[in-house]
């Protein structure tokens, strides 16, 4: 049974060691516990006691939050898990009294473009080269927003990106 957990710093091995089997830029243990510092909510899927299959990392600016990375490890796809992740970090931003989630997805990450769009999450703009590693040297990155509830948080963002 897989169950969902708030991580805390005792669980940023187990993420960054995830992190560098999915990942084509993966983060360091000392940058989750950077972001944890910051005031980062970490979110996990765990199996058993400690056996971590998926995690979302999200921080709050103001009433703005951020999802900076989640994954899910490959034997553990397809079976809704990275939908429940967001599912929990939008009901986090709810009850945290937030407006809007904002994050950015590589352009060639098809499923997971998706499953922000069945969320609600709209694209509001586009970073070229925000990823540095991708499978053909620099990626562009889509940036999307959802409101819980409704969707977009993009009134006026449209100045912050190149089209």
């Amino acid at each position: 049974m897989i169950r969902s957990v708030v991580m805390d710093a005792s669980w940023v091995r187990s993420v960054a060691l995830l992190e560098e089997q999915i990942s084509l830029s993966p983060w360091s243990v000392e940058m989750l516990l950077e972001e944890l510092r910051l005031g980062a909510w970490l979110q996990g899927l765990v199996v058993g006691e400690r056996s971590l299959v998926g995690y979302a990392v999200a921080r709050p600016l103001f009433d703005e939050w951020h999802l900076l990375t989640l994954g899910v490890a490959p034997e553990s796809r397809r079976q809704g898990l990275g939908r429940r992740l967001v599912e929990a970090l939008l009901a986090e931003v709810v009850r945290q009294q937030g407006r809007c989630v904002v994050l950015e997805v590589r352009i060639s990450n098809e499923p997971a473009r998706l499953l922000y769009q069945g969320l609600g999450f709209v694209t509001v703009g586009r970073r070229r080269g925000y990823y540095r590693f991708g499978p053909d040297g620099p990626e562009d990155a889509l940036v999307m927003t959802a409101v819980p509830g409704r969707t977009g948080c993009s009134e006026g963002m449209d100045k912050f990106f190149l089209a």
